[in-house]
């Protein structure tokens, strides 16, 4: 694949479909608006974690924009089985997670892409909002030796597709955005993109949201103390068990979690109270795995993986409850290989 091809998450055809089974409750009026505003900032309800890319547009005075990290489509699951099952289908993933993960040779590089479909809404007239989908992709380029430098770069495709309100409002919206601000491309030793002023390179501590070798070689192995650890680790939050999910993922997307360590977190999960198997065929970005969900009552986070591999391929978070329910509001994909240079990406 050329430098300045991007890869497309779906078929014009796969998207039309997902699209097609959209809600059709679009906010109209002042209480549906505020209803929609508030599903959002119940999604954001989070503990602060290490500094991501916003991406923030300009706007006219007269419109305002929220751009949410939602997939907008409704989710089609198999019947959810029990804990007991989750629990057996997470010891198969971890049997078949490798021993160890694949050397990068000196020189070379791993490449890691996280990409999805990402919904936007901006109120276009008082309490009307048109909503879209909007392409974003994450690539990060880690070489064989991580205290050398590291490459991020984020992109914003400037692609949308109508998800509900008027094709005519979508053009509007299209002029409006900025869709010639070039990709943001960070570079820095050990993937220290965002340090904290007077921070070295190479010395963060590490954690589930940013981990390090040195900080995952310190955790248990064991399934049941490494289970102890991420939940004492966890903040006290109105999520429960779920928010362990949630901490998980965020260590796993990340694709710096060895293989050792990954296979007894996968069992690890299988002691989450309400852990089930929400989904046997989840597919993301043409890769099909199991969904494994927790659901605190109003959303569901899941993580998915691959039975085969045992590799994580990513994650969604689904609304559980009122209108929106069984609509995606969070959707990432997650791919790794091994590149020749920093920068390029791998050939099909």
């Amino acid at each position: 694949m050329t430098d300045d091809k991007l890869i497309d998450l779906w078929s014009e055809d796969e998207l039309d479909r997902a699209l097609g089974a959209l809600h059709d409750d679009v906010p109209t009026d002042d209480t549906r608006l505020e209803a929609s505003r508030a599903t959002f900032l119940a999604t954001i309800d989070r503990p602060v974690r290490r500094k991501r890319r916003r991406w923030t547009y300009a706007l006219t005075a007269a419109a305002a924009v929220t751009t949410l990290v939602v997939g907008g489509f409704l989710v089609t699951t198999n019947s959810p089985g029990g804990t007991a099952e989750a629990k057996a289908a997470l010891n198969s993933a971890a049997d078949h997670v490798v021993a160890k993960d694949p050397v990068i040779p000196p020189g070379k590089y791993r490449y890691r892409v996280s990409h999805g479909w990402v919904m936007g809404m901006t109120e276009t007239t008082p309490n009307h909002a048109v909503t879209y989908l909007e392409e974003q992709l994450t690539e990060t380029w880690i070489p064989a030796d991580r205290t050398q430098e590291w490459m991020q770069r984020s992109t914003s495709t400037g692609k949308r597709k109508l998800a509900q309100g008027t094709q005519q409002e979508l053009d509007a919206v299209n002029k409006m955005m900025n869709d010639n601000t070039p990709p943001e491309v960070l570079r820095a030793k050990c993937g220290d993109f965002y340090l904290d002023a007077g921070q070295q390179p190479c010395t963060r501590a590490g954690g589930w949201q940013d981990p390090t070798p040195e900080w995952a070689a310190g955790l248990p192995t064991d399934p049941k103390a490494l289970y102890k650890r991420l939940k004492k680790d966890a903040p006290r939050n109105s999520r429960g068990e779920t928010e362990l999910l949630v901490y998980a993922a965020d260590a796993l997307r990340t694709g710096q979690v060895p293989a050792d360590v990954r296979s007894a977190l996968y069992r690890a999960l299988g002691n989450l109270d309400h852990l089930e198997v929400s989904d046997r065929a989840a597919n993301l970005d043409g890769k099909v795995g199991i969904a494994y969900g927790s659901d605190d009552g109003k959303e569901r986070q899941e993580i998915i993986i691959d039975p085969r591999t045992g590799d994580y391929i990513g994650e969604r978070q689904v609304v559980t409850s009122g209108k929106q329910r069984g609509q995606v509001v969070g959707f990432s994909s997650v791919a790794m290989s091994i590149v020749d240079r920093i920068g390029t990406r791998p050939t099909r």
